[in-house]
């Protein structure tokens, strides 16, 4: 993927421009300066060298980032890396792209920053909020741009990809980005706890929308359309008359399962007829309607057997 350049780092230079672990709202890593090292040091290889040398030399030294939950077995991870490393595919995502090698570097200047301000933004706004959780700034193969997830132990991870969101965002969308993922962080907080399976339609509607919704309340006045992000026509589509009716009907039909999460929720998927991403949007309308009387604090707190119930008269209300 990237430009060559001459191979001035040992790879044992990683460890010097490794950035540890930051103090503030939240405990944040940067792998970023040890991935460029990486990235010179293996500049003269083969897009399958750099490949199984990014999976024994990197990925193996933040397996908290590169968990095999998300990124699969080691043959898998391998076939990611590789692929981000080929020159003769260059590296797009939908309409997007492609990236390169200056644009992510120039991205990840300003990330940090960026998620340094969002933080004290949304502290501001949520003066309760602890981050406990492990932040964590990488490459992630085009895997995400924003991913949380629990370990084994309970503990929280966030996990940003640089590589998508160089992709995805421009530099205006960076506050409402972080803001949503705060807000995920948060809200685990508030809550103690989630449902049993977070991957339920009617629970992921309400979380990806009220994070949707609270973005957007941050950063006034973005639109909705701003605080979605992807699809560019989302709002335009699911706005055209009776459309709506079409996702609340499949969303009833899939209230209490897990199994078609990425037609509601995840780029390049999506439910019969309907636009990728759907789930945010009708998570988002929700989130609206509630707000007209609860603070973001109080649509913050509500549990998931608050929620459930409403969730459901929602979309029946939707479906008719």
């Amino acid at each position: 993927m990237f430009a060559s350049r001459p191979a001035a780092f040992f790879f044992l230079a990683a460890l010097i421009f490794a950035a540890p672990a930051q103090a503030g709202i939240c405990k944040t890593t940067d792998l970023m300066p040890e991935f460029f090292a990486f990235e010179t040091k293996t500049a003269d290889l083969t897009p399958e060298q750099r490949g199984d040398a990014f999976v024994k030399d990197f990925a193996s030294q933040h397996e908290d980032f590169y968990t095999t939950e998300e990124f699969g077995d080691v043959d898998k991870l391998r076939k990611s890396a590789t692929r981000f490393f080929d020159p003769a595919r260059p590296i797009v995502f939908g309409g997007f792209g492609p990236l390169t090698d200056e644009h992510l570097r120039a991205v990840t200047a300003n990330v940090m920053p960026s998620f340094e301000k969002a933080e004290a933004d949304f502290a501001k706004a949520f003066p309760d909020f602890a981050c406990d959780a492990d932040v964590a700034f990488g490459v992630s193969l085009l895997h995400f741009d924003g991913h949380g997830y629990n370990d084994k132990s309970g503990r929280e991870h966030m996990r940003f990809g640089i590589d998508m969101i160089a992709l995805l965002h421009q530099p205006q969308d960076m506050p409402a980005f972080f803001a949503h993922e705060l807000f995920h962080i948060y809200h685990a907080q508030a809550l103690g706890v989630h449902p049993e399976d977070d991957d339920h339609t009617w629970w992921a509607m309400w979380e990806e929308g009220l994070a949707t919704y609270v973005s957007r309340q941050m950063n006034q006045p973005q639109t909705e359309q701003q605080v979605l992000w992807i699809p560019s026509d989302l709002v335009a589509q699911m706005e055209k008359p009776g459309v709506m009716k079409e996702p609340a009907k499949q969303m009833l039909t899939d209230f209490d399962t897990t199994e078609h999460y990425r037609y509601w929720f995840t780029a390049g998927h999506s439910a019969p007829n309907l636009p990728s991403r759907a789930g945010y949007f009708m998570g988002l309308r929700m989130a609206e309607e509630l707000g007209r009387t609860r603070s973001l604090q109080e649509l913050a707190h509500l549990t998931p057997a608050e929620v459930e119930p409403m969730a459901k008269a929602f979309l029946e209300e939707q479906a008719r």
